[in-house]
């Protein structure tokens, strides 16, 4: 009877990579094409884990985020960026200061006092608009003293500034000439034959515009 004949040669399988981590056994017989087979594999594993990773990261991020934490990251990165407030007003600028309940943006217009409870939206300013100069932010007490905006005021008005503030729709201009703990005094504008004084409740600003200092 004649012998069996030997089986066929079949190719080799190349080794199943380890869990990530652990070290991985090749045979001396496995070669190099299954050692660069299985570094590749680990390589997409990696990036995988890192992704996962970044997007847990994010997740954690995004659930801890407040409108005031965002206000502090945009002054700390002077980001060219567009407030739009729940009135309808939109603001151009960046944002220089970020305190407990408002925020100070730089604008071509003069710094702008924005209560953080008044704003509606933030984004990135686009395009041409995003790289246009703005001014240099001056050194006035309202970014060094007081945390919330009746206390920045009360420090602002020691210096009877032009303002213009904008609230329930209308807009004020004239001499901010007090604050106390919930509303604003502003005096009619020097310009104008208007001798009034008009009493503004904090709560109901939209915004404020310092014209003149």
């Amino acid at each position: 009877m004649d012998a069996a004949a030997p089986p066929p040669n079949r190719p080799r399988r190349p080794p199943h990579p380890p869990p990530s981590g652990r070290p991985v056994t090749l045979a001396p017989s496995d070669g190099l094409d299954e050692l660069a087979r299985w570094a590749a594999s680990e390589r997409v594993n990696d990036a995988a884990r890192s992704r996962a990773e970044q997007r847990r990261h994010n997740a954690a991020e995004a659930s801890e985020a407040t409108v005031a934490s965002l206000l502090a990251r945009l002054a700390e990165s002077a980001q060219p960026v567009l407030v739009d407030t729940v009135n309808g007003n939109r603001m151009r600028g960046r944002i220089t200061a970020a305190r407990l309940d408002f925020c100070i943006i730089t604008a071509p217009s003069g710094p702008v006092m924005v209560p953080t409870a008044a704003i509606a939206a933030v984004s990135e300013a686009p395009g041409p608009l995003g790289n246009r100069p703005t001014p240099d932010p001056p050194p006035f007490a309202i970014e060094t003293s007081g945390a919330t905006l009746g206390e920045a005021l009360a420090a602002l008005a020691a210096e009877r500034p032009l303002v213009q503030i904008a609230a329930s729709g209308r807009n004020w201009r004239g001499q901010l000439a007090s604050a106390g703990s919930d509303v604003v005094s502003v005096s009619a504008d020097p310009s104008s034959a208007d001798t009034t004084t008009s009493h503004i409740a904090i709560a109901a600003i939209d915004h404020l515009v310092i014209l003149d200092r």
